[in-house]
């Protein structure tokens, strides 16, 4: 089960980590029990092909905490998604406080 913001309804879903690293919030049972991993770029990527060949203007990396992902990682993701989907206008992400805190303040204007 994916679960996504309201705002991210119109747009393409990418599964670029299973479950969620943290998996512990009280209000939320759907992604208890997925052991958490970060997805290989060569899995991503064929997802990315598969998509490639359709106007796609907002992608949402899923699943939970996608933002944990390394940052050459996600820039590597973000970037095949660039080159790939050419009508590409906005990527979302699930974060959590503790992903954002980690990373620096010019990882995340990326």
């Amino acid at each position: 089960m994916i679960f996504r913001p309201p705002s991210e309804a119109e747009s393409l879903i990418l599964q670029v980590t299973v479950g969620c690293s943290y998996n512990r919030c009280a209000f939320c049972g759907g992604l208890s029990g997925e052991r958490f991993r970060i997805k290989k770029f060569e899995e991503i990527k064929e997802d990315i092909d598969e998509m490639s060949p359709y106007p796609i203007q907002r992608v949402f990396l899923a699943d939970g905490d996608a933002l944990i992902i390394p940052q050459r990682k996600l820039i590597q993701i973000l970037s095949y998604l660039q080159e790939k989907l050419k009508g590409l206008e906005r990527v979302g992400i699930y974060a959590n406080a503790k992903d954002i805190l980690r990373k620096e303040a010019e990882e995340l204007k990326h």
